[in-house]
């Protein structure tokens, strides 16, 4: 039975060092290498078609062996929001505005859950954005297929970063949390990364340049981070989760989140009974090892250089 890899994402500053971090560990290990990954570029901290971009943009660099997919546009219910303050117009703080991306070999979301539905297959999902791309796959038979879902969002006994209870993605589109959370009580197979604990990832800049010195992925991040005194890490701590599980703490919740007054506000219980897996602690030295290791393994290969792609003329 083949085994395929969902990577949802909305690049994004922290969404492209995940998809780095991503590629490099995918290359440490034969295990990993041998499952087909998509990567589904959903709207969020920009447009759609920036998303797109930058996921297109991010295959290139890190040399990661993906489907690019065209995910949703916008939300379930209204209109999308973005976080262009922090990310930039291009998501990347303008790494990428002088540069040619043709946007080519994509697939349409609709069209892989058609290629999904179609094929025996066992999926892993890790979602770093809006959750309105995964809301149309758990509407269909492929949700049966799912083995298990990663996601970075929400703020369980947090405050939120977009409202004082709510974080982004949970904020982005509540409705799909929702079905998420639908889907959750009946596989027990989702875990949670929500800014609990991504919180503990805030370091200087510094320092998260010193991780990466020696490597072509330093000038990368030299350049997106521009400007920033500190940079939290939310994405990267959910692809650290995704792999290594154990190495992460998590209780067990029965949650709700609110679609309307308090849109994407989460309220929860702990219970052993539950059917949520929320992650709250990690070993911080441990996750800039992870780091450390995906960033010399794109090293090895030469990437994190734009080389497939032009600048504008």
């Amino acid at each position: 039975m083949k085994e395929k890899i969902i990577f949802d994402c909305d690049p994004g500053i922290d969404d492209a060092i995940a998809l780095a971090l991503f590629s490099g560990t995918i290359k440490r290990s034969k295990e990993w290498g041998k499952k087909d990954i998509y990567i589904v570029a959903t709207w969020g901290n920009v447009s759609g078609e920036q998303t797109l971009k930058n996921s297109i943009l991010c295959r290139e660099m890190f040399d990661l062996p993906a489907k690019v997919v065209r995910g949703m546009q916008k939300p379930v219910e209204g209109e999308p929001i973005h976080a262009k303050k922090i990310h930039g117009e291009d998501g990347l703080r303008g790494f990428s505005k002088n540069l040619e991306i043709k946007i080519e070999n994509v697939i349409d979301i609709k069209e892989l859950k058609e290629e999904l539905e179609n094929e025996d297959c066992k999926i892993e999902v890790i979602v770093t954005g809006p959750l309105s791309s995964l809301y149309l796959l758990l509407g269909s038979k492929i949700k049966e297929k799912i083995e298990r879902i990663v996601w970075m969002g929400g703020a369980f006994f947090h405050d939120g970063n977009i409202t004082p209870y709510a974080e982004f993605n949970s904020y982005c589109d509540p409705i799909a949390v929702e079905k998420l959370f639908e889907f959750a009580k009946e596989r027990k197979c989702v875990f949670v990364v929500p800014i609990d604990a991504t919180s503990k990832t805030q370091m200087k800049r510094s320092e998260l340049l010193q991780i990466a010195e020696g490597t072509h992925i330093y000038d990368f991040l030299e350049k997106i981070t521009e400007g920033l005194g500190t940079i939290t890490l939310h994405d990267p701590l959910a692809v650290f989760s995704f792999f290594f599980p154990d190495e992460v703490k998590y209780f067990v919740s029965f949650s709700r989140v609110d679609t309307k007054a308090f849109r994407g506000k989460i309220s929860s219980i702990i219970s052993p009974n539950g059917f949520l897996k929320v992650i709250y602690d990690f070993d911080i030295e441990n996750f800039k090892s992870f780091m450390k290791k995906a960033f010399e393994e794109l090293e090895k290969e030469k990437t994190a250089k734009p080389k497939k792609l032009r600048k504008k003329e």
